[in-house]
């Protein structure tokens, strides 16, 4: 019998529950068939005859996160999964691997995290990531004209992308006109699909506006403040921030975790993402990504709703993100209490995915 169909009760410890991330100090979840079965106070919670128990005492039940920064590539899932990452967002790879990788994901008895995917990166003759020593061939897709941006968009979507990835690197070589990178966008709504940037430059960052680009892949990845009026224009426009502030060092992390904290001060919106791939990053919860966050004074808790229910609403991912009946079996529990440090985050002690146990 496989590990998922036996239904287990995990006792003793607290939880983060529901959508809401309501705290329950003494909490009983129920896991059985892949999915969450029950959750909530352990006096309200019926434990099944015959199943398996385990005691949490001394952690706290939060969802899996979702990171929604990775290139799967170049990290070990099984380390990613291990560490408390249950779904990741890979953001430019081959589409020679990275689809097939994808599907291979979305089995129950995977050993990793599910992968939902961009596809490939559009960008213009030599201009990035064509020429950066991380991406494998085909990584990028270059696009010579509107139509061609067009015709990039729809090998995106209909290879089963979940969003669409362009580049605007001035620092790396050329980089997508106005009217190109007007065109993705439209395209890429005729498909229902979002478009996601990295960015690197203050003139870049206003084109990616003036088009309407609805997120940002990175915090801005040039070491320059970004003005007051055109973060006001970002939060206006709704745009959605993945940080990746582990990938940025030294001086320039300090800038682009001043840029996140007058964001977030004027009401823009983020979720978790980490650039795992990247030099920074480590598989799993990160150090480095939760320190940062915290820097720009983000809570504990704020994380959490970063890389679980914000993040799952944010990617339409109904079925995840919240300890909800009916919702997968995708629990992380970790040495950190509400109110806690928000590094505690990081001391991951037990993880399942999809009702299999990982660790």
């Amino acid at each position: 019998m496989e590990e998922s169909e036996v239904t287990t009760v995990i006792t003793g410890g607290r939880a983060l529950v529901g959508p809401n991330l309501e705290p329950e100090d003494e909490a009983t979840v129920v896991i059985g068939d892949e999915v969450i079965l029950d959750v909530g106070p352990a006096s309200d919670v019926e434990t099944p005859p015959g199943a398996m128990h385990v005691d949490a005492t001394g952690f706290t039940m939060l969802p899996g996160f979702i990171d929604s920064h990775v290139h799967i590539g170049l990290a070990d899932p099984i380390e990613v999964v291990g560490g408390g990452v249950t779904t990741v967002r890979d953001l430019a790879w081959s589409p020679r691997e990275i689809w097939t990788a994808s599907t291979e994901s979305a089995r129950a008895n995977y050993r990793g995290p599910e992968i939902l995917a961009a596809g490939q990166m559009i960008t213009v003759p030599n201009g990035y990531p064509l020429r950066a020593t991380w991406a494998p061939e085909h990584t990028g897709r270059a696009v010579r004209s509107v139509a061609e941006a067009r015709e990039a968009v729809d090998e995106q979507a209909d290879s089963g992308a979940c969003i669409i990835k362009v580049a605007l690197n001035s620092s790396a070589g050329p980089t997508l006109g106005a009217a190109t990178l007007d065109a993705i966008v439209e395209a890429a709504r005729a498909r229902g699909l979002r478009v996601t940037g990295h960015v690197y430059g203050l003139d870049e960052l206003q084109k990616a506006l003036d088009a309407g680009m609805d997120e940002l892949a990175h915090m801005l990845m040039s070491p320059e403040s970004i003005p007051a009026a055109t973060v006001k224009q970002m939060v206006n426009q709704s745009v959605t921030v993945v940080p990746t502030l582990s990938c940025f060092f030294d001086g320039d992390q300090t800038i682009a975790v001043d840029n996140l904290r007058a964001f977030l001060d004027a009401g823009g919106r983020f979720i978790y993402g980490t650039d795992l791939g990247n030099e920074g990053p480590r598989p799993g919860i990160d150090p480095r990504e939760v320190d940062a966050l915290a820097r720009a004074g983000v809570t504990a808790t704020d994380i959490v709703a970063s890389a679980t229910a914000r993040a799952a609403d944010y990617l339409d991912l109904t079925d995840r993100g919240a300890l909800e009946p009916g919702r997968y079996a995708d629990v992380a529990a970790v040495l950190w209490a509400p109110g806690g440090e928000p590094m505690e985050l990081t001391q991951v002690g037990m993880v399942w995915r999809r009702g299999r146990r990982i660790r």
